[in-house]
């Protein structure tokens, strides 16, 4: 188990002493009381009777394409309500609000694509 996994309090072993975690980077000897600095990779063997944290969800990588495609969905469906709205935007409204929709996307699109 990697040190950053520990939860605050939790007991680990490391080159056969034991220690307490007291911070995201410390940890406490238990005889002693000697703190030490440790990576948040570094590798440590939990100690009985106490509670490990709960494993991190998975992170989700998401593609490009999929993401354009919905947006570009999601876009053409805000367009359409605001044409549906074009009777009551007085005078060029409208075209100010189409525009402003089509620079917003434009810079999200640039955005997902540098990523």
């Amino acid at each position: 188990m990697k040190f950053h996994d520990l939860a605050i309090g939790q007991r680990f072993e490391l080159d056969g002493a034991a220690y307490v975690k007291t911070s995201p980077v410390l940890a406490s000897r238990e005889e002693g009381g000697e703190k030490k600095f440790l990576a948040r990779y570094a590798a440590v063997q939990p100690l009985g009777g106490a509670e490990q944290r709960p494993a991190k969800k998975a992170e989700r990588m998401l593609l490009a394409e999929a993401v354009l495609a919905a947006f570009n969905t999601y876009h053409e469906r805000c367009q359409e309500a605001l044409e549906r709205l074009a009777e009551d935007i007085p005078g060029d409204g409208l075209k100010a609000a189409i525009n402003v929709l089509e620079n917003e996307r434009h810079g999200f699109i640039d955005a997902v694509l540098k990523g």
